[in-house]
Order: structure tokens, then C-alpha cells, then sequence
């Protein structure tokens, strides 16, 4: 008996120490998350969605509160983040740009100089027209596109993004001269104004529109189960790929093992809360859930990937 009671407190020991070790971290300020765009963005929506949860389960220790820190684009919030404030209070909201865009801008600081925490959704990509312009249908666009090369203009971000990509690869499956504008909103406000012909977005920044009657939807990534009218890209005759949306966070190379376990496991509850899956269903996202040594390798072969992409359309050399 007695040595069965000394086996189980050497056991219960072993776990408090345990677990003591593996949170043996834990925030003591205020933690900044990063949205390289503004507050319309689809990016700064996530990093609002991961805020929520987190203060209304109240999931940080110590009374530690969370900021959302929007504005600066991409370039200087990366390298912001990843490299002169190598903060483990510090994180960015991580998305495909994130990785092309240091490729496109040539720049040093990219995704070797960081640790994936967690991606947590992907969302549908959407080709997205005025209620009131003339297009009906992807073929419309092309169309018009054929007969008035250069004129017509696809609004968004900074050139780089998914949608700036994935419109250059439609354009040129279709043999057609597409002009890409960007602006800081993402191109919302013009396709509101009519002033540009179509955005590809995804449903948190334009499903309001839609539903209101000042957008209208021509195609999507994937089947949009609340409206299943708009056709996939493929059904509407663009056969190319797609790239992914994805939409997680990451830190500094810099940061420990032991911080980044801290946030994987403050994600995961996060993830598992129901405004974040609110959030995740309202917005047609899929959860997805890749984290920490995981997550760096698909950034090394997204890395790649968009390497090759790029290079292919003339967009580096």
C-alpha cells in the first residue's frame, strides 16, 4: 500500500512538473497583434475575431490584455514583427501576402525569420461586380476584356496579394489585358463608387454588400452553401489554380519554443470558442488547423511555390 501511494504521488508530481515546464511562460504585458491593413480588411476582421474570444473567455493569465495594432502594410509590419521588435508579446496576423510580397519586394526579412504559431481558416476567393455594372458572368468580364485591352480594371490590394495573383493568372489562361489597381481599402469603396469593373475578395468583405444589393457575386473558390447559385471558377470556365486563403499567426525566429507553445495552446482555445466559429461560419470560412514546426514547413514550400509562381509571370527576375 505504501509503495502503491509513494507510485501515485511521484506520478501526480510528475505531471504538475510537467505541465509547470510546458507553461512555464506566460505573458506579463499586453500582447499586440499585427494587421498589415486597415480596419475594412478582411485581416484586421481575423485579428478582431482572435481578440474577441480571447477577452470574452478571458483566456490570457494575470489580468494580461490584448491590442489590435492596424495600418501599416505589409513590408513594414513584417519587418516590424519578425525583426526590430522580436518581441514575444508581439504577433502578425499571417496570410499569403505575407510570404510573396517579401518575394516580389525583393526584400530580407521573410518567412525564415519567423515561427508559425497556428493557421486557423481558409476563406473563399470572390469575383465580385457592381450590382448596377453590365457583367453577369466570368465570360462577361473576359468578354469585354477581348474587345477593350487594358480597360478593364480589377481592384485590390498590394500587388502581390492572392487576388492580385490569382486575376494576372486569369487574365492570362484567357489570353486578355487586365489592369490591376490597388488601394488601401482593397479596391471596396471604388467598386461601390463604379469606378473599377470587379474586386476578388472574400465573403467578409463584400457579403454584406451583396446581401444589401450593391455587389453581386460572379464566381467563387469553393460552393458557397448560403448561396448556391454563384458558380465555382471552374464552372464558370476558368480552369487554373486557385490559391489558398489562409489566415493564422506568427512571431519572431527570435522567440522561444517554450513562447510559441504558449500561443499554439492559446489558439487552440481560441479556435474552439463559439464567437471564433461564429466567425468562421458568418464569414463562409473552413477551419483549418496547422501549427508550430507544421506550419514552418508549409511557409518554406508556400515559399517556394509562390517562387516559382512569380517567376513564371514575369513578375521577378
Amino acid at each position: 500500500m505504501k509503495n502503491i501511494k509513494k507510485t501515485s504521488i511521484l506520478v501526480f508530481s510528475f505531471f504538475i512538473g510537467f505541465y509547470q515546464f510546458a507553461h512555464s511562460w506566460t505573458p506579463n504585458k499586453e500582447i499586440e497583434i499585427i494587421s498589415h491593413a486597415k480596419e475594412t480588411s478582411s485581416t484586421y476582421a481575423f485579428a478582431r475575431a482572435v481578440a474577441k474570444a480571447i477577452e470574452d473567455e478571458k483566456l490570457l493569465p494575470n489580468g494580461v490584455s490584448v491590442k489590435i495594432v492596424g495600418g501599416a502594410r505589409g513590408g513594414k509590419a513584417r519587418n516590424y514583427v519578425l525583426n526590430t521588435n522580436a518581441d514575444p508579446h508581439v504577433m502578425q496576423v499571417l496570410t499569403p501576402s505575407q510570404i510573396n510580397n517579401a518575394i516580389l519586394a525583393k526584400q530580407d526579412v521573410g518567412y525564415k525569420n519567423s515561427k508559425g504559431i497556428a493557421v486557423m481558416a481558409v476563406t473563399p476567393l470572390l469575383m465580385t461586380v457592381n450590382s448596377e455594372s453590365e457583367y453577369q458572368s466570368l465570360d462577361d468580364v473576359i468578354k469585354k476584356a477581348k474587345s477593350n485591352p487594358g480597360k478593364v480594371v480589377q481592384a485590390g490590394g498590394a500587388f502581390g496579394q492572392v487576388a492580385s495573383l490569382v486575376g494576372k493568372m486569369i487574365s492570362d489562361e484567357k489570353g486578355v489585358d487586365i489592369t490591376y489597381a490597388p488601394f488601401d481599402d482593397e479596391g471596396v469603396l471604388q467598386l461601390l463608387g463604379g469606378h473599377v469593373d470587379f474586386i476578388l475578395e472574400n465573403p467578409g468583405q463584400v457579403f454584406k454588400f451583396v446581401d444589401a444589393g450593391k455587389m453581386r457575386l460572379l464566381a467563387s473558390s469553393v460552393k458557397l452553401d448560403s448561396k448556391p447559385n454563384v458558380p465555382t471558377f471552374k464552372e464558370a470556365g476558368y480552369n487554373g489554380i486557385i490559391l489558398e486563403q489562409y489566415r493564422g499567426l506568427w512571431f519572431s525566429e527570435k522567440n522561444t519554443e517554450e513562447q510559441r507553445k504558449f500561443y499554439i495552446d492559446l489558439m487552440k482555445k481560441v479556435s474552439e470558442t463559439k464567437s471564433f466559429k461564429e466567425y468562421v461560419s458568418k464569414n463562409n470560412m473552413t477551419p483549418l488547423w496547422i501549427e508550430g514546426s507544421s506550419l514552418d514547413k508549409m511557409l518554406e514550400d508556400e515559399h517556394n511555390a509562390y517562387f516559382k509562381l512569380s517567376t513564371e509571370l514575369n513578375l521577378i527576375n
